[in-house]
């Protein structure tokens, strides 16, 4: 099993499966016309709902539900994991997975110090959470994922500019981005949008030392979710503009924050002791993020079962799509942790 979420394009193709349909609601709440991108999305309502592409969404739900649970198991590690969860991972899972480690991942999180076999000190965690992490993501979504898309319709290429959009065939662009940042938010803060930081978090350790440096990260963050709530929706409907660009440079931003004074913070923290911020991140950000997302699945995969028993049901379509929208939002809200079981080889 490699890095279980760049198995992504499953779930994506579950989207078009369930979502050219039923799911085609734009992001103000109406119904999705062609918005450039409707050939496309034409040509899959010709073949979605049928038997066939529902007993193949069925299995894609079955796999990525087996990714959740995994994601989930790796950093929660082997106590509590229930009978149902066992059989979608195998009995095998942490002896066969390297990177998890016998505990679960989290626990070397916990214990980062010399001899850990992934974070050597506190302030390496703190670097691969900020790097690999934060700045990761926040990159992504500004240069790629609302970057791409604008590159390419401002250069006239309109269709290809929409299947290059995240979610273009659900209309559900902005909520994943702006999700995105809020797992950013909860990583260093811990707590909704424009909420007091958390006091073990990075944040707080971050405002002890230098509370400019924190107001300033933390307007960042808020900036840069604020920029893309602010993007006219659809998205895919609307991939130029000076909203756009504003959204574009406010993650831009984010980035070069983090990647300079942030990260220069913690490269003087001397003998500092982050075990109390780097528990709280493990256990009460990521592995809870996890649990909700892998239950989410379940619903989705149930969900899909429901509607492969009974392709003709309008309101299991509806439910189906509920499930995968349900599902989305802790899948993108952990996009802040693409490394370790998300991001490396496991077996």
């Amino acid at each position: 099993m490699y890095g279980m979420k760049t198995k992504w394009m499953g779930a994506a193709l579950l989207a078009a499966l369930i979502g050219a349909t039923g799911c085609s609601k734009n992001e103000d709440g109406g119904d999705g016309g062609d918005g450039g991108g409707g050939s496309n999305a034409s040509k899959l309502e010709s073949y979605a709902m049928t038997p066939e592409w529902i007993n193949y969404a069925t299995a894609v739900s079955s796999e990525l539900l087996d990714d959740c649970v995994g994601l989930w198991a790796a950093w929660n590690g082997p106590t509590g994991i229930s009978d149902e969860d066992w059989e979608r991972i195998g009995r095998d899972f942490f002896s066969k997975n390297t990177v998890v480690g016998a505990n679960g991942y989290a626990e070397y999180m916990r214990t980062a110090d010399a001899g850990n076999a992934k974070f050597t000190s506190g302030v390496d965690a703190i670097r691969t959470i900020l790097v690999d992490g934060f700045a990761n993501i926040s990159n992504e979504v500004g240069s790629s994922k609302i970057g791409n898309p604008n590159t390419l319709a401002k250069d006239g290429k309109t269709a290809e500019a929409v299947l290059q959009v995240e979610s273009w065939y659900s209309w559900n662009s902005i909520t994943d981005y702006s999700d995105n940042i809020i797992s950013i938010k909860n990583a260093g803060r811990i707590g909704a949008i424009g909420d007091a930081a958390h006091a073990n978090s990075i944040s707080a350790y971050v405002k002890s030392r230098n509370a400019d440096l924190d107001a300033r990260m933390t307007a960042a963050i808020d900036g840069a979710y604020n920029a893309i709530k602010s993007m006219q929706s659809p998205f895919r409907n609307n991939l130029t503009g000076t909203k756009v660009d504003a959204a574009i440079e406010a993650c831009a931003d984010l980035t070069e924050l983090t990647e300079g004074e942030l990260l220069g913070a913690f490269r003087d923290a001397g003998d500092y002791d982050f075990t109390s911020i780097l528990t709280q991140y493990a256990d009460q950000v990521v592995t809870p993020t996890y649990k909700d997302m892998k239950e989410k699945a379940w619903t989705l995969y149930k969900a899909m079962q429901a509607l492969q028993a009974d392709n003709k049901s309008q309101a299991k379509v509806d439910a189906a799509c509920a499930a995968w929208r349900a599902m989305r939002v802790p899948w993108e809200q952990s996009e802040a942790v693409l490394f370790g079981p998300a991001g490396e080889e496991t077996g």
